[in-house]
């Protein structure tokens, strides 16, 4: 079997950082990279290994310069003859159109505000509103599926009271973990 991971850059020179879990078919690679389509395609690198285990070396290999084999999202496209950008287009094209009919959603012709308050990326001004919203879902906070959880308490005292009671029947055995 063949794992593969995506990990994403900035800038060129700019080191890697993980953006999907690891993926175990060319399936749902080719999903994943259909939904960064508007992500310029060398900012997107594909790594693939037969060892779920390797993925974090071939990371640190790539980003101290030593090579991993890995191609960006646009050779690893390109070599498979896949061209996701204009597939993309036409099948936003057509969602939309399709939610239009139904009258889910409303179409403005202003550009819309950057909602995390932040500078717009250069590509994300060509992108519909559609696309940028999943774009910001899709980047948030996540990937951390193979870290350890930490809890920390809650900063006001009345939820720390209460997970203190919830904590306190816990170890009393009135509630099982």
């Amino acid at each position: 079997m063949m794992y593969y991971r995506v990990a994403i850059t900035v800038d060129k020179g700019c080191t890697w950082k993980w953006r999907s879990t690891v993926l175990t078919s060319l399936d749902v690679l080719f999903r994943f990279l259909r939904l960064y389509s508007a992500v310029p395609q060398n900012h997107l690198r594909v790594f693939s290994s037969a060892s779920r285990e390797s993925m974090n070396e071939l990371l640190e290999l790539e980003n101290s310069g030593l090579g991993s084999h890995s191609v960006t999202a646009e050779q690893f496209l390109h070599e498979r003859k896949i061209h996701v950008r204009e597939a993309t287009v036409e099948a936003s094209a057509r969602a939309t159109r399709k939610l239009q009919e139904a009258g889910s959603i409303a179409v403005t012709t202003r550009p819309s505000s950057n909602v995390s308050g932040g500078e717009q990326i250069p590509y994300e001004r060509s992108m519909s509103s559609l696309e940028r919203r999943r774009l910001e879902q899709e980047s948030g906070a996540g990937g951390d599926h193979d870290l350890p959880y930490t809890f920390a308490l809650p900063p006001s005292v009345p939820q720390v009271l209460v997970w203190m009671r919830l904590l306190a029947k816990v170890q009393c055995g009135e509630l099982e973990p």
